[in-house]
Formats: structure tokens, C-alpha cells, sequence
């Protein structure tokens, strides 16, 4: 899904030169007490805008903005101001973009533009290049004029030196570039921005911050984009912005958690980002949240979430009329209607998006991609490859690494189908190779975001030493001033004391000599010292750095152990194609993918963890459990889990034969306990003294037969299961009175160490 969002794409209009942004009630006071000049014009002016610009600003607003924008008006026309006509033609275009009257805005605007022609008024003329450029609107080619505009606009500001101006008008010509979908070069015009607004010491970034989140966030880099939409929520929060604005950051920033596959966080930032939009009766950006919320339930596999969410869209069928907009909604219902499995409703709205492609610009990828898994998920992979290649040839165009890796796997998806499966396993290594590839490139640019936080601390830090410093110098002018006051009290006395200075400077000397002395050996000393603790540095330094080495070589040879151990999945997966006719050797692929599968979970929690030593038993025991009940599907026989695991944590030696007992088990209980009915399976893990460590696996079903013996018994997965136990170190019990109870106690590896050493 291309991502959409709210955009800022407001441009702000500096016609009252240095007055700072105040209230509307402060400017009326110094309108009312001005005198009838250029100065009054600009308050007039100043009063306009503000109005204008409030938030929520409504029909009675624009009223009041008209009239103090005709007070202006009159004023500049009396006192010959040709500067103050025109930046009042400018205001009165604003008011009229406002109204809808874009065309009527636009010859105001040139009207502007040729008064401050007239008089070679370079900040006036850049700013009717940013008022006739919102003349256009956003899509198609009025967005290329737009940005055109826009960009000569801020050449000029540049060259007048209107630092403020040139990097708010960058800010909004990012904002354009992000809607184009260019958005390498938008972050390009952002950074240039930020650097402005640093070097005049500007401090309200918040919306700055949310675009570069943006553009990271389309570019792959979630990480980077997050701590972006982090920084513009935190500095929004603090200086209290309860403006529409908050609205567009708290989506921005839920995009950012949904680019990192977190949706329930996403949620309850697109919740907020609703609750705004509703105060402010802002119907585009419900319109807008609303449809990021089904998506997001559509990701949490939640069709019915989805659904209700979209059906909400009806109540705004006036505001989704274009073929975007249309082409989105379709989209997110066609992928909903094939996640409930419901085809011939997704054929529905399949068809509509057909019916529009002629004009579907940059949403061309998403008809495509809605073909790719409507045809794959029905089974009709040959027709899957024509819109796999479109969608690939289009996705090559952008850096969108996720879009491409997802088109790899849909890919593989088609040719394991169609049974061709050496391609099926280069697409799938291709998949594994960009996903990686993303996630590289994330941690790489998580370095160069940890940078700039350095610097900006590093920056603050210089700040406040420079504040001490000077605080120390003003203190030491005052004590300098009680010097001068002490020397002439004693003026009178200098005379009859020269005789006891002699001496005092005599012994003094001598003094003096002996510490410059005791001195040399101080710092001779303290040379030494500051040597050895060098080189202690530098050992610490190093032994640091080969401990950070080894452990992300450990994480990487994990990270291939999981990727290889995937590849044998695949390959089982490929080889059951061929054995659809044996149902007892489909069991036994089926019951090796599981085990192996059980082996690649602990590798890819050791590399995914920040420790690559122990594995934390309560997560992987549900992830390891989840695998089996999508693999066996419980919920069709009714089998549920009960999981009462204590926070323990196992090696890999002992994490692997662990999680293998469990699999045996649990794959035994699902496929013999429940014959007829549904029931409960229960495992548990927890200590039963300082040494020892108690796994359980119960079931409620049929029980085993009345003349069994485990210790007779040659089945495989029991044989595995105790030569298993052995290796653990640990006793293998297994009752079968009303239900099956599989009970392995065993040592953790670290406390058995510690008993063997306390014994000897």
C-alpha cells in the first residue's frame, strides 16, 4: 500500500516583515492605537492573516479577515505605499484561495506580483510566486507548476538573505515533492531547510521533523522515520500545539509504527490523530485516517475490523470523487473481501480499479498489486505473472525495498503453485535478500541518526558551559570592583607598611621557590599518571570493540543458521508437491518441517534478541506453539492451549533438544488426544527448587492404552523424545490415567555447573 497521508502543503505568507506570530486581541490593541502609516498597514495586515490562518477558521472568520484586508487596503492606497498595495492584493488572493475562488486568487496574486515589480521588491515578488502557486492544486501537472513556483520562490528568498522565509518555503516545497512521490528529493529540500532554521536558532520544527518522518518512512528507513515523528510529537507536546497540525503528525507518526509491522501501536496513534481531525470537523483527514485504520486492521488479520472501518467511508462519499482516491478505497477493499475469502466480492472492486488505470498515475502499483493476490489467492498463478512483472518494472523506479521484496514472495508464492520450483527458490532467496538488504540499510542509517542526536546534545552542552563562563566572568568583574574599592582604602596605609612588605615579599619568595619546587614533582608525577591511564583507555577501548565484534558475528552466524534452516523448509515444502498421493510421507515432511522449524525459531530469537546466548523461554514457547497451530489448524478441531511458563531462559544446547521435546509432544497430543471432539492441551515450565526445572505437557484426551509401556515403546518421536531428555541431562515420565501427562525434569545448564562446583 502506498502510505497516504495528511500534507501540510499550507504555505504561510510573511507579509508584516518583523513582526513576530501574536494574537488576534494583541494586534486589534496596536491597530487601535496606531497612527495612520506604513506601519499601520502592516498590523492591519498581520491582524488579516492571523485570522485567516486560525485553526477551524470558518465563514465569520473570513469576514473579519476581508474587512481589516480593505482597511489595509485604503490605507496603503492613501498613503501612496505601493509595498503595502501589494502585499494587500496578496492577502486578498489568500482570502480568496480560501473561499474556493482559486482563479479569482490567482489574479489577485499577479496583481501583487506586478506592484512589487514595479519596484524591484525581490521579498514581495517570492512571495506572489508562493500565492500564484497555490492557485494549482496537487495533482497531475498543476502540481508540477505548483513546485515550480515554489522553487523560484525560494531562489529569491536565498539571494534577499530571508533566511526564515527561504526554509519555510523549502519546508512546504518538501511537502509538495513527498505528494509527487520524489521523495529522495524532498528529504534533500528538508535537511537544506533544517539547516536554515538552525543557523537563525529557529525552534518550531515539529512540522519539519514530521515531513522528514515521512520521506524516511517511504524510503524504507522505519527506524529513522519513527525517532523523526518521535521528536516532532515531544516538541509539539512541550510547546502545547493543539492546532489541526497535531493531527497530521500523530498519523504520520502511526504510518511510522506500521511501516515497522507494529499496528496495535499504530492504532492508538491513528485514534489520536481521529480525535483530532473530529474536533476541528475535518472531514478530508477523517476520510483520510479512517482508511490507514482498515489497513491496519487488515495487517492484524482482523477482516471484520477492516470492514466496519471502511464502510464508515460512506458517510463521506462526496470527498473520495477522484480516481486516487477511489483506486485507494478499492485497493483496501479488495484485499479485505480475500482475506475473508469472499472472491467474488473482491472480483467486485477489482473490476472498478480496471475500469480507472487510465488514470491511476502513481497508484498504478496498488491495482496491480490487488491482481497479484486476488489471482494468487484463488489459485490462478499463470495470470499472477503478467501483473508480477508490471509490478516489479514500476517498483524498480522508487527505493521502495518492502514493495519489492513483498512482489518477490507473491512471486515464489506463483511458481511453487504452478510447480516450478527452481525458479520458486530463486524468487524466495530473492526475497530473503531484500528483506535483509532493508534491514541493513535501517541499522545503517540508525548510526547516522545517533550522530546528529550526539551533535545536538554536544551543541546544548556548549551552550550551557558558555552560560557558566559567562556567569564566572561576571562574577569576577564585581569581585575585581571590590578590589579597586579595597586598594583605595588602603591607599594611606601603603606608606607606613612598605617596611613589613619587604619582609613579607622575602619570605614570600622564599615560599615561593619551595612550592615551584614541590610543583615540578606534582606534575612529573602527574605526567605518569595521566600515561598510564591513557593506555588503560586504549586497552579498555579495544577489548570493548572485539567484544562488540563477537557478538554481532555471533547474531550474523545465527541469522544464516535461520536463514539455511528456512531453505530446508522450503525444500520439504517443494518435495510434499510431489507426494500428494502418499498421505504417510506427506505426515512425516510435514512433521520434519515442524521440527526443524522448532530449531530455526531458537536461531532467529537468538539473533533478533540483544542476547545471543539464552533464549527466553515464555516467548518462544508461544511463538513455537503458534507455529503448530497454524501448521495443524487446532482451531478447526477445537484444541486449545494453556501456557503457564515461568520467566526462564536456556542456552542454545539445551534451548534445541527443549524445543524439540515440546514439538514431539504437542504434534502426538493434537494428532492422537482428541479423536472426536475439541480440547486442552497444557504446557508448562517452571522451577521446583533452586537446581531443577519441571517442563509439562498435559492433555485431556483419550488417554493411552491399557497395556502400555513407554519403556517398550520404538515410535520414533518417543525414542526422540527420551534420547532427548538424556541430553538435557534430565528423567523422562509419561502417565496416560485420563489424558496424556509427558513430565521431563531436568537442571539448567548454568545451576547444574554451579552444584558440580559446589560439590567438589
Amino acid at each position: 500500500m502506498k502510505f497516504k497521508l495528511l500534507l501540510l502543503c499550507f504555505a504561510a505568507l510573511f507579509i508584516t516583515g518583523n513582526i513576530n506570530a501574536q494574537s488576534s486581541t494583541t494586534l486589534l490593541t496596536q491597530v487601535q492605537k496606531s497612527k495612520a502609516d506604513t506601519g499601520k498597514v502592516k498590523l492591519l495586515l498581520a491582524l488579516s492573516r492571523v485570522i485567516l490562518l486560525k485553526s477551524g477558521a470558518g465563514s465569520k472568520e473570513i469576514d473579519s479577515s476581508y474587512r481589516f484586508m480593505k482597511q489595509a487596503e485604503q490605507l496603503s492606497i492613501q498613503l501612496n505605499d505601493i509595498k503595502g498595495q501589494g502585499h494587500t492584493a496578496l492577502m486578498a488572493a489568500m482570502i480568496s484561495n480560501k473561499k474556493g475562488d482559486h482563479n479569482g486568487g490567482e489574479s489577485l496574486a499577479q496583481k501583487g506580483f506586478a506592484l512589487f515589480k514595479s519596484i524591484n521588491d525581490l521579498p514581495g515578488i517570492a512571495e506572489a510566486y508562493v500565492i500564484i502557486g497555490q492557485r494549482f492544486s496537487n495533482d497531475g501537472t498543476d502540481l508540477d507548476k505548483k513546485i515550480a513556483y515554489y522553487k523560484k520562490a525560494i531562489d529569491i528568498f536565498l539571494k534577499a538573505g530571508i533566511t526564515e522565509r527561504a526554509a519555510t518555503t523549502m519546508t512546504d516545497l518538501g511537502d509538495l515533492l513527498t505528494v509527487q512521490g520524489k521523495y529522495e528529493e524532498s528529504l534533500k529540500n528538508l535537511r537544506a531547510a533544517l539547516n536554515l532554521y538552525n543557523s537563525i536558532g529557529f525552534k518550531d520544527l515539529q512540522g519539519l521533523y514530521d515531513l522528514l518522518g515521512t520521506d524516511l518512512t517511504y524510503l524504507g528507513d522505519a527506524d529513522n522515520a519513527l525517532k523523526y515523528e518521535l521528536m516532532a510529537i515531544r516538541l509539539a507536546e512541550a510547546r502545547k500545539d493543539n492546532s489541526l497540525q497535531m493531527c497530521t503528525i500523530y498519523n504520520r507518526f502511526a504510518l511510522s509504527y506500521y511501516t515497522l509491522r507494529k499496528w496495535n501501536q499504530a492504532l492508538i496513534y491513528f485514534d489520536k490523530a481521529i480525535t483530532v481531525a473530529k474536533k476541528y470537523n475535518d472531514s478530508v483527514s477523517i476520510v483520510v485516517i479512517t482508511g490507514n485504520e482498515a489497513m491496519a486492521y487488515y495487517k492484524l488479520e482482523q477482516p471484520v475490523a477492516a470492514l466496519s472501518k471502511l464502510k464508515v467511508l460512506n458517510n463521506y462519499a462526496s470527498l473520495i470523487n477522484n480516481p486516487d482516491k477511489k483506486i485507494e478505497m478499492y485497493y483496501v477493499y479488495c484485499l479485505v473481501y480475500i482475506q475473508l475469502k469472499q472472491y467474488k466480492m473482491a472480483k467486485v472492486y477489482l473490476d472498478k480499479m480496471d475500469l480507472l488505470i487510465k488514470d491511476a498515475g502513481n497508484q498504478i502499483t496498488e491495482i496491480y498489486r490487488s491482481h497479484i493476490s486476488y489471482h494468487v489467492a484463488t489459485g490462478e498463478y499463470q495470470k499472477a505473472y503478467v501483473y508480477l512483472q508490471k509490478n516489479e518494472d514500476a517498483l524498480k523506479n522508487g527505493k521502495l525495498l518492502p514493495f519489492l521484496a513483498q512482489n518477490q514472495l507473491y512471486w515464489f508464492k506463483a511458481d511453487s503453485g504452478l510447480g516450478k520450483y527452481a525458479s520458486a527458490i530463486k524468487h524466495y532467496q530473492r526475497y530473503k535478500m531484500l528483506v535483509d538488504s532493508n534491514y541493513r540499510f535501517a541499522n545503517d542509517k540508525h548510526t547516522a541518526f545517533l550522530q546528529i542526536e550526539f551533535e545536538t546534545e554536544k551543541k546544548n552542552n556548549d551552550l550551557q558551559l558558555q552560560a557558566k563562563d559567562i556567569q564566572l566572568l561576571k562574577n569576577k568583574e564585581q569581585l575585581q570592583h571590590s578590589q579597586v574599592v579595597a586598594a583605595q582604602t588602603s591607599r594611606n596605609m601603603f606608606i607606613g607598611g612598605s617596611c613589613m612588605l619587604a619582609l613579607l615579599l622575602a619570605v614570600g619568595y622564599n615560599r615561593y621557590r619551595l612550592k615551584q619546587h614541590v610543583n615540578m614533582q606534582l606534575q612529573a608525577q602527574r605526567d605518569e599518571i595521566n600515561k598510564q591511564n591513557h593506555a588503560l583507555q586504549q586497552l579498555n577501548s579495544k577489548q570493548e570493540r572485539l567484544l562488540t565484534e563477537k557478538e554481532w558475528l555471533l547474531k550474523e552466524v545465527h541469522h544464516r543458521v535461520k536463514n539455511n534452516l528456512q531453505i530446508v523448509m522450503s525444500l520439504l515444502s517443494t518435495q510434499s508437491a510431489y507426494l500428494q498421493s502418499n498421505a504417510a510421507a506427506l505426515e512425516v515432511i510435514t512433521e520434519s518441517q515442524n521440527r526443524v522449524s522448532a530449531i530455526a525459531l531458537i536461531h532467529q530469537k537468538l539473533y533478533s534478541s540483544n542476547s545471543v546466548a539464552a533464549i527466553k523461554m515464555p516467548i518462544y514457547v508461544a511463538d513455537l506453539v503458534n507455529n503448530l497451530r497454524d501448521c495443524f489448524d487446532t482451531e478447526k478441531g477445537r484444541i486449545r492451549f494453556e501456557l503457564l511458563i515461568d520467566p526462564i531462559e536456556l542456552d542454545l544446547t539445551q534451548a534445541v533438544p527443549f524445543g524439540l521435546i515440546v514439538n514431539e509432544a504437542v504434534t502426538n497430543a493434537i494428532k492422537y488426544a482428541f479423536p472426536d471432539c475439541g480440547g486442552i492441551i497444557n504446557i508448562s515450565l517452571h522451577r521446583i527448587n533452586n537446581n531443577s526445572v519441571l517442563l509439562t505437557i498435559a492433555d485431556n484426551g483419550k488417554g493411552l492404552p491399557d497395556n502400555f509401556d513407554f519403556k517398550k515403546a520404538t515410535s520414533l518421536g518417543m525414542e526422540m523424545m527420551k534420547a532427548l531428555s538424556k541430553q538435557l541431562g534430565g528423567s523422562f515420565n509419561i502417565k496416560g490415567l485420563t489424558g496424556v501427562t509427558i513430565a521431563i525434569e531436568f537442571q539448567i545448564e548454568e545451576l547444574r555447573s554451579k552444584t558440580a562446583f559446589e560439590s567438589d
